[in-house]
């Protein structure tokens, strides 16, 4: 169990008003108030600023909020195992989008098989969310495609997958090989920013001085579902993980365009924080590293 004041000072963070944190604690305000300024002497900080009616965090705050709710989650897990009657270990993780419904089903199968009395604990999202769920202590790792702070982060790149430009098979660009400039008067369906994908397919025209901006029409898809129904219908083309649209690709619904100038290969990696200590990380660790081949293209 955490300090009162800590617990004050968390529940502040979220609320960033001293009425309702009060409200929510059952105590006074200024009782919230005294456990914040005994906080900050006792640490010599200024942990949250005042100012003009607005409370606001400050550097150290946040860093304390991160730490907080890291060791909260130590402290719950310390808790279920002295309490718990039954050894087994529970898998808290997340997964980008792609990698959580086109990798992990076949990935958990094997683990599960593997290790039979372990429970699984997934959540689905994009790369920045991910990472902030970590740095929350929501979960202990996560497998991503997307970039992440590696001084923050440590981390293992568990396999790589092409990221291709796919079209309806009513569309004629699958027809020819061609430049990725002559796909610019075709409308093109992206994700939602903070999302991996989008931020390697940026990436990658940026390189070549191109912007989302050239394109004449482009449109903000948050699911990969949505997106491939809308290229089917051959509403748009969109630039998409290989391995998200390999069943429309077989069955011919969809289509690889072929660019000449267009050639990317992305990691995939697993990734915790390099300050918490991760129980059974390298258990996970070896066990992607003997999983990957099959699930994608293996790595040489």
């Amino acid at each position: 169990m955490l300090d009162y004041r800590y617990q004050t000072f968390l529940t502040l963070t979220e609320e960033m008003n001293y009425t309702t944190t009060a409200k929510r604690l059952h105590i006074t305000q200024p009782a919230v108030t005294q456990h914040i300024q005994s906080l900050q002497q006792e640490l010599g900080v200024e942990l949250i600023h005042y100012e003009k009616r607005q409370s606001s965090l400050t550097a150290k705050g946040k860093q304390l909020q991160k730490d907080l709710y890291l060791l909260q989650r130590e402290i719950a897990k310390v808790e279920e195992q002295l309490t718990s009657t039954v050894e087994h270990t529970t898998l808290s993780f997340g997964a980008s989008l792609t990698i959580g419904e086109y990798m992990m089903p076949g990935l958990i199968e094997s683990y599960l098989n593997q290790y039979p009395v372990h429970d699984i604990s997934m959540v689905t999202d994009n790369t920045q969310h991910l990472i902030e769920l970590m740095e929350h202590g929501k979960i202990d790792f996560a497998v991503v495609e997307g970039e992440f702070n590696q001084s923050v982060f440590e981390f293992q790149k568990i396999a790589e997958e092409p990221f291709i430009a796919v079209c309806s098979e009513k569309s004629s660009l699958w027809k020819q090989e061609q430049s990725i400039n002559d796909l610019f008067s075709t409308p093109l369906l992206v994700r939602e920013e903070g999302s991996g994908s989008r931020l390697i397919f940026e990436t990658a025209i940026k390189s070549k001085g191109i912007h989302l901006d050239s394109f004449s029409k482009v449109m903000t898809i948050g699911s990969i579902g949505a997106t491939k129904k809308l290229v089917e219908k051959d509403l748009g083309i969109s630039f998409i993980y290989q391995m998200a649209v390999e069943e429309e690709l077989n069955k011919g619904i969809l289509k690889k365009i072929p660019l000449s100038d267009f050639n990317v290969i992305h990691p995939f990696h697993l990734i915790y924080l390099k300050r918490i200590q991760v129980r059974g990380m390298e258990t996970i660790k070896n066990f992607f590293l003997e999983n990957r081949v099959g699930i994608m293209n293996p790595l040489i």
